[in-house]
């Protein structure tokens, strides 16, 4: 069984900055990842606000911390952790293939963008449904969109797609906008975007069965509507990576981790930083901050 100091699950940019401060510590360092490093940031060409010091593009921000500490150390283990257990002395982490030893477990396995599950959303993913709008965008172009969400994301991801689009309509369930005030300024003054509040998508409709065709939705009125759009691109929130773990973690009503000031869980060695973690603040200066604070900690 290979041991080590820390093993850091995820490879978003919490966990690659927690493998990153531990290596240079000099503690042995595992780093598990069963898909792409980056995490979501890995589809955003623009990172706001950007760290300090940092690219613009989270692809190269990704990209070059990956690639630091590769060249520190840290030894990358491209499977997922399928549990997380108390052994004899140490923590145990299984994969598929092996078990490792660690004295410490960081977990940053992030979060996944939650679905609306309404019908024709994963019918039509890839076909006119999509999570990026940076990725996706030039394939809408001079087209009517969606976005659904009020949050960050989805205003954020609403202007990228804006560059490209003829119009986006923001679907919220809520009254107003959650998103920060200056993204709510830029969208309020783009022509192209068009706020719809209190209104729910009951359905992603393309009767040919080749792609989007359009929107049904349900306004405050209780009004039934169909938007005649080419893209939907759905926003309305993660849903932590969280089941691989023991029970005894506790969860608050998302499914995010429930941990201490200083990101520790209830078993003892096993912390939580980033997107995984209940009360994470969201940005990537978030992120680093919860990394340096459990990686000080680390015995």
């Amino acid at each position: 069984m290979q041991s080590f100091d820390v093993i850091v699950i995820g490879q978003g940019y919490a966990g690659l900055t927690a493998a990153r401060l531990a290596a240079q510590r000099g503690l042995s360092t595992a780093n598990f990842e069963a898909a792409l490093f980056g995490g979501l940031i890995i589809n955003l060409n623009e990172l706001e606000p950007v760290p300090e010091g940092a690219e613009h593009s989270g692809a190269e921000l990704a990209s070059n911390l990956a690639m630091n500490n590769m060249d520190n150390g840290v030894m990358t283990v491209s499977e997922a952790a399928n549990s997380v257990e108390r052994g004899d002395g140490a923590l145990v982490v299984k994969t598929d293939s092996k078990t490792y030893a660690a004295r410490n477990v960081i977990v940053a396995s992030g979060a996944r963008l939650r679905k609306l599950g309404v019908p024709g959303e994963a019918e039509f993913f890839g076909q006119g449904v999509s999570e990026c709008a940076d990725c996706d965008g030039p394939m809408f172009s001079g087209m009517e969109t969606v976005v659904v969400g009020g949050g960050d994301s989805a205003f954020q991801e609403a202007l990228a797609l804006a560059q490209f689009a003829s119009k986006v309509t923001i679907v919220m369930r809520g009254a107003a906008p959650r998103a920060r005030a200056d993204l709510v300024e830029h969208a309020a003054a783009n022509p192209k975007l068009v706020q719809l509040a209190n209104t729910q998508v009951l359905a992603i409709e393309g009767p040919g069965g080749k792609g989007v065709e359009a929107v049904r939705i349900r306004t405050e009125s209780q009004e039934e509507k169909v938007l005649a759009v080419g893209g939907v691109f759905v926003f309305i929130g993660l849903d932590p990576n969280t089941e691989f773990l023991p029970a005894e973690l506790q969860r608050d009503a998302a499914g995010a981790l429930i941990t201490s000031e200083q990101c520790a869980t209830a078993i003892p060695g096993v912390w939580a930083i980033g997107a995984v973690r209940s009360g994470y603040g969201g940005l990537l200066t978030d992120a680093a901050a919860d990394a340096e604070k459990v990686v000080a900690a680390l015995s």
